[in-house]
């Protein structure tokens, strides 16, 4: 896919926007109905809108009111704070907990029963089918390419006319998984590339090859480029900021330069959280990294050479924010947090979590048929609800919540100004 013209290559994404799609494109079926011919209609006047409701639509224009109205009931539900809202239009499924590196800021680390498991086909198809996701992201602590079946997941995602996506470090974009990728890509690829040099990538991402990992990248990015993939898909890069890679923006600009049809570049720092403290650089080195910045955006040859660099700077001053963990703690403990209304993320495991960040907490909300049934058992269950509740009243109580940046009030207030055209729950709801 290629840049628009007079358009940079690279758009910024930050964490919390790290699961949705940056650009929309969807063909429509030629079968002649009604809402085929609205759907074109609309494209011939608008045709960004256009695409953008074939594709929520999951590529089937029959079922646009159908999701439009469920989003309807879940923004109510947001917004008047229910304890049991409909299913989750967001999964976040870990197919597999196994991976092969050891990168020195991921939490995985920490967690107990890593390694061992990779989710049934069986069971994938059965997530699926119970919560009817609009979008679903197979991302966790494993590689998601170490599972065999991940083809065929992807193809069930593909077929329910959800948007798919997961995360890869590349190493096993080769051979037969290759090709297989290349024919069910999913809607968004996410390339991790935390170091653009040898020495800093393979410093990080431990047990990497940093050179057959770039070639890997590089090859199924031309097969895309050539047309050879699963068409209207997006692929991304995203890096981990840290002190490792600190000093990498040029190498990195050029490394990304390298990747055919390069959709987007994601920068995210290493937060105070689950992350390894000795990554996160002092306050003297962000300042004397922004030094060198400032003359780097000066001497940029180009306009997308000198937004790459600035973009570099922004994300590096989220560290100058933070004052300290416990400032930032306070602030966040004061936050809304509406994620458990939406999305849900379960672990290779079958153990449901509102979300990711709380996995190895207190907080697992039931597993899969373990647990008095599926997981609208759980999802509508005693554990979900007071956990929802806790969240409004004293999330500054709740483990791994009261630490979190999370912030959903402008959505609150964008869903207020709605307010007359969202269904209130039924009391007691």
């Amino acid at each position: 896919m290629k840049a628009l013209p007079g358009r940079s290559n690279f758009r910024q994404f930050n964490l919390a926007d790290a699961d949705h799609s940056l650009r929309f494109g969807a063909g429509i079926s030629k079968k002649p109905t009604v809402t085929n011919a609205l759907a074109a209609m609309i494209r011939r006047v608008n045709p960004l809108l256009g695409a953008w409701l074939i594709a929520f639509s999951g590529h089937r224009p029959s079922e646009l009111v159908a999701r439009l109205l469920r989003l309807r009931r879940l923004a109510g539900a947001m917004l008047y704070g229910s304890l049991a809202p409909p299913s989750p239009v967001r999964v976040q499924i870990e197919t597999t907990d196994i991976c092969n590196l050891r990168c020195t800021h991921c939490r995985r680390e920490k967690l107990d029963g890593m390694d061992t498991l990779t989710m049934s086909l069986d069971c994938f198809a059965r997530i699926i089918a119970d919560i009817k996701p609009l979008y679903a992201n197979m991302a966790g602590f494993g590689e998601p390419l170490l599972d065999s079946s991940i083809a065929d997941k992807l193809r069930i995602l593909h077929q329910s006319g959800a948007r798919s996506a997961f995360p890869t470090n590349g190493t096993y974009i080769r051979r037969r998984k290759r090709e297989e990728l290349a024919a069910e890509l999913p809607d968004v690829l996410q390339l991790s590339i935390d170091g653009a040099t040898k020495e800093s990538f393979e410093a990080i991402r431990k047990l990497g090859d940093f050179d057959r990992i770039i070639e890997n990248y590089r090859a199924i990015c031309t097969l895309r480029a050539d047309g050879k993939t699963r068409p209207q898909t997006i692929i991304r890069v995203l890096c981990a900021l840290q002190r490792g890679n600190l000093h990498d923006y040029r190498a990195m600009y050029r490394l990304i330069k390298t990747l055919p049809g390069i959709d987007s570049f994601g920068l995210v720092p290493v937060s105070y959280g689950g992350a390894n403290t000795a990554q996160i650089p002092s306050q003297h080195e962000v300042l004397a990294l922004h030094l060198e910045l400032d003359e780097a955006v000066a001497a940029a040859k180009n306009r997308d050479e000198k937004k790459f660099y600035s973009q570099w700077r922004a994300v590096s001053s989220e560290w100058l924010k933070i004052r300290s963990s416990s400032e930032s703690d306070s602030t966040a403990s004061r936050s809304p947090c509406r994620v458990p209304w939406f999305s849900t993320y379960i672990d290779a495991k079958g153990r449901v979590y509102p979300c990711c960040f709380l996995t190895g907490t207190g907080h697992m909300m039931g597993t899969l048929n373990k647990d008095g049934g599926g997981f609208a058992e759980i999802w509508a269950g005693g554990r979900y609800r007071a956990f929802r509740s806790n969240l409004v009243l004293a999330r500054q109580n709740l483990e791994g919540c009261r630490s979190c940046p999370r912030n959903d009030a402008n959505v609150l207030a964008t869903l207020g100004k709605m307010r007359a055209l969202l269904p209130r729950p039924k009391p007691g709801v």
